[in-house]
């Protein structure tokens, strides 16, 4: 049986993971996932592209938000699922330029004075989304969070232990970032799902994940090794383009759980 093992959510854009046990699919992804994110000062997204010291930031539920511990300092703040917003500033994430909300209560300065930078936190904006492209477009959802391109990441445990043979030894499956992970199915199998059901969820496999430096960051001390690339690089590069997991669009809105059975109604070919 193919069935959920892991669910995560990642709050703030390339800050600490929260493990769900379940989950609210929403037309943005699922429910809580990278809606909030740092700019600079001119608006630019920040990841550990290039501040793998952004690793240094956990995140845990609380029932009124997400308490952001500094491991580096040991200081902490409560981050408030609807927090107080300032004024709307325009964003650039890749190629998209977004209508943002400043969060306010002094989130901007404490990131800054940690980071010794000058940056903002941003939350999205749902009256202003971030349209995906048409061809990724389903019913149930025209737009995306604050990922790098489509809503939902999804790799299966196989997928993993593949990388873990040609790299040759463990490691954090974080590294990838995915939200659902999957079990009970070949490596790589989820290249080629077109559409999954989840209990009365729906989602749409739009196209495979492409992979940068970032996979290189060890998510728990923010070193950096460039082996992880190169080992996925010699036998899942496709073009000049380095692949893993495969990027969702939901369908049908619901409730995801750990344990889920996962049933593929649709398939198409994979690229390799």
């Amino acid at each position: 049986m193919i069935q959920i093992s892991a669910i995560y959510i990642f709050p703030i854009k390339s800050l600490g993971a929260v493990s769900m046990d379940h989950i609210q699919v929403e037309p943005a992804g699922l429910a809580g996932d990278r809606r909030f994110m740092l700019v600079d000062y001119a608006g630019k997204f920040i990841t550990q592209r290039t501040r793998p010291d952004l690793t240094r930031f956990d995140l845990r539920v609380l029932p009124e938000g997400y308490l952001v511990s500094d491991k580096l300092t040991g200081v902490s703040k409560i981050l408030a699922f609807f927090p107080t917003l300032g004024n709307v500033i325009q964003v650039n994430l890749w190629d998209d330029m977004i209508q943002a909300y400043e969060v306010m209560d002094a989130w901007s300065t404490w990131f800054s004075d940690l980071l010794n930078e000058q940056v903002r936190l941003v939350q999205l904006n749902s009256e202003e989304p971030r349209l995906i492209q048409a061809k990724y477009q389903t019913l149930g959802s025209q737009q995306s969070s604050f990922a790098d391109s489509l809503p939902i990441l999804l790799a299966s445990m196989k997928s993993y232990q593949a990388v873990e043979g040609v790299l040759g030894s463990p490691f954090d499956y974080l590294r990838f970032r995915a939200n659902i992970l999957v079990s009970g199915t070949l490596a790589f199998s989820e290249d080629t799902w077109a559409e999954i059901k989840v209990g009365e969820v729906s989602l749409l496999g739009a196209k495979p994940c492409g992979r940068c430096q970032l996979v290189n960051v060890e998510p728990k001390t923010g070193e950096v090794d460039s082996a992880m690339l190169k080992a996925l690089a010699t036998f899942r590069t496709h073009g000049n383009q380095v692949y893993f997991g495969q990027q969702m669009v939901p369908i049908q809105m619901g409730i995801l759980r750990v344990g889920d059975e996962i049933q593929v109604i649709k398939t198409k070919d994979a690229l390799f």
